[in-house]
């Protein structure tokens, strides 16, 4: 129903046959530009107690709310709702609880300060 709404938001699937390591896409459009960035993630051997720590490569470095790795910072905020809520959480609360929000928060922080760049705007300034 979301897709066909346009209203997804991440695209992910299982890089492995135990589905322990996840890969894909997500995005966050902001003034009304799409900005999409690579996401990993690995189930951590102790999941469901404990959620997994989503990475976005691409970002790494560019905020002080991640870790190495492109790791974003979720232990203020989501960690407690996780442990309240385990284990009926899953992956998709994970993204929606703990990126969605971190994707929220960074991204128009990110661009406004020109540390992201849309990709038309790339390849634009480099047609130039």
């Amino acid at each position: 129903m979301n897709k066909s709404n346009d209203n997804d938001w991440f695209r992910i699937s299982a890089c492995n046959p135990e589905g322990t390591r996840w890969t894909g896409k997500c995005w966050y459009v902001h003034n009304l530009l799409k900005y999409e960035f690579d996401l990993q993630f690995d189930i951590p051997v102790t999941y469901p107690s404990t959620a997994p720590e989503i990475e976005l490569p691409q970002l790494d470095g560019k905020t002080q709310k991640m870790y190495r790795g492109g790791k974003i910072c979720l232990t203020v905020h989501f960690k407690p709702l996780w442990a309240k809520n385990c284990p009926r959480f899953g992956i998709a609360h994970a993204l929606c609880l703990g990126l969605a929000p971190w994707l929220a928060a960074e991204v128009p922080v990110l661009v406004d300060s020109g540390m992201i760049k849309h990709k038309d705007d790339m390849s634009s300034s480099s047609e130039s």
